[in-house]
């Protein structure tokens, strides 16, 4: 990311001086690539008359394993946002960049068809937790045998009174 040249700064001085916040946030933007946010609160500063520094760049490189399964992960669960936050916090990104960077990773995952998301442990971390689809079917097996019994039962005492 370039740094901000003395001409950009007086371009945004002379922005906020004609009480044009708006084009002077976007001006920032358009300079240092930084999220709207960050952008906003740097011509505050320079409102406030304070001395800004640009932010460092953000990473480049190879991306992380770790981070990427994590977001595969969240996407899996169908917990986009999170994802994003977690991109954004790990990249020093802007909200645009980390969401479109997540729909990339969402976008390979579904090209792999799924195939290389990490699966949630088939074990909870409750050792007591029951297996609820489990229980109800049993719970169903258990009451049409008790009904069968029953039935079997009633048919006996009415055939034995001469119904």
């Amino acid at each position: 990311m370039p740094s901000i040249s003395t001409h950009q700064k007086t371009q945004i001085r002379a922005l906020i001086d004609k009480d044009e916040k708006i084009a002077a946030v976007k001006l920032y933007r358009e300079i240092t690539s930084v999220g709207l946010k960050e952008a906003k609160d740097a011509v505050e500063a320079i409102m406030r008359g304070e001395a800004i520094t640009p932010p460092a760049p953000a990473q480049v490189g190879e991306p992380d394993a770790f981070l990427e399964n994590r977001i595969k992960r969240l996407l899996a669960e169908r917990k986009k946002i999170e994802a994003v936050k977690i991109y954004r916090e790990a990249y020093n990104c802007g909200l645009k960049e980390a969401k479109d960077a997540v729909d990339l990773i969402q976008a390979d995952m579904r090209r792999e068809g799924y195939s290389n998301v990490p699966s949630m442990p088939a074990i909870s971390n409750d050792p007591f937790a029951e297996n609820t689809q489990r229980n109800r079917r049993f719970l169903i097996l258990v009451f049409a045998i008790v009904l069968i019994f029953l039935a079997g039962v009633v048919f006996f005492f009415l055939a034995g009174n001469g119904f």
